[in-house]
């Protein structure tokens, strides 16, 4: 139980915006980190509710809570967010993982109540599965790609599009469903739908040598690939400084990365050069993770146009001044800053 009172505390910083989602899960404890991020990214997922009217912004579990009274009836449930994590696990992730006792016991009591509604809502908004209840309210984050870079310093991308075939994936555009015909099959076997292309389907990316673009819904995190070092979740938006600098693969090149945290970046040169070369850090955050961040899932209201444009203008104003200060070193032959 002592898992869902710290996954309570972790919702808690949040919702009091003392740190973003990477860097407060970051300081968990390492023993239960791993499964308490899981929880509490499922139960924001589940916590963040699309937009359906102007001002009306109720949440799915919230809602859920509320109706069945939970918090007015179960004093041993003492705050809103450890009930979100424990009704999260008793609805939608196959019941709560602890032992018995009265925390427990105050959400079994309402087991039934809770289950009916969410039935309700999921009819209320037309939706059949959990995983529908889950969709942010930002209809861009359901198009952005999770990408994977191919470890180069390891294997081939031949190699890992060969690996990654072998365990069911295609090469197909992973945001399109479609039917194919398994292998081994004639051109006379009828067509046999796979499974959901958003799930199995991947493509080289179009711009970036060794990216490979998934369905966000594909994790890796478990992977042997992943595990052992042969792929590395990257976003494509931080690919493309290494990219676009293209340093040369020799014992001469000399690279300055003044934005290293957390370091993919700076793995992205070293496989460029080829293990050869220098490559000199130092941590700075430039942005890269702008579009893809974790933290929409923490806003409670939609950030209008002039709000992100006054954000990306300061953005720009500090690439600005770094650039300048870096044309100051000799010798430099080439200064580039991407987000």
């Amino acid at each position: 139980m002592n898992f869902y009172f710290e996954a309570a505390k972790t919702l808690d910083r949040l919702d009091s915006k003392q740190g973003s989602i990477k860097g407060v899960l970051a300081s968990l404890p390492e023993k239960n980190r791993k499964r308490t991020t899981a929880l509490v990214i499922e139960t924001l997922k589940c916590k963040v509710e699309g937009i359906i009217r102007i001002l009306n912004h109720k949440v799915v579990l919230t809602d859920i809570i509320e109706e069945a009274k939970l918090l007015k009836e179960e004093r041993k449930i003492t705050s809103l967010n450890l009930a979100l994590v424990l009704v999260h696990d008793l609805l939608l992730s196959g019941g709560i993982q602890a032992g018995d006792g009265p925390v427990k016991q105050a959400i079994l009591r309402h087991k039934t109540r809770l289950h009916g509604e969410l039935q309700k809502i999921k009819i209320k908004r037309g939706v059949k599965t959990d995983t529908e209840l889950a969709q942010t309210a930002d209809p861009r984050a359901a198009r952005i790609p999770r990408h994977v870079r191919v470890n180069t310093l390891i294997w081939s991308t031949d190699e890992a599009v060969k690996s990654l075939m072998s365990q069911g994936f295609i090469v197909s555009d992973p945001f399109e469903s479609e039917w194919v015909c398994l292998p081994n099959f004639t051109a006379d076997t009828p067509l046999i739908p796979l499974l959901y292309a958003t799930r199995t389907s991947f493509m080289r990316d179009k711009h970036i040598p060794d990216l490979l673009s998934f369905s966000p819904r594909v994790t890796f995190h478990d992977d042997p690939l992943y595990t052992a070092g042969k792929i590395i979740l990257q976003d494509k938006a931080s690919c493309f400084p290494a990219t676009v600098l293209a340093p040369p693969a020799n014992d001469n090149t000399f690279v300055i990365d003044a934005t290293s945290a957390p370091g993919n970046k700076t793995s992205h040169l070293s496989a460029l050069m080829k293990n050869k070369g220098k490559v000199s850090d130092f941590g700075a955050h430039n942005g890269s993770g702008i579009v893809n961040r974790l933290d929409h899932l923490l806003e409670t209201e939609i950030e209008d146009d002039g709000d992100q444009e006054d954000r990306l203008k300061r953005l720009a104003s500090f690439q600005v001044m770094m650039v300048k200060h870096a044309m100051r070193c000799e010798p430099i032959v080439y200064v580039e800053w991407l987000f």
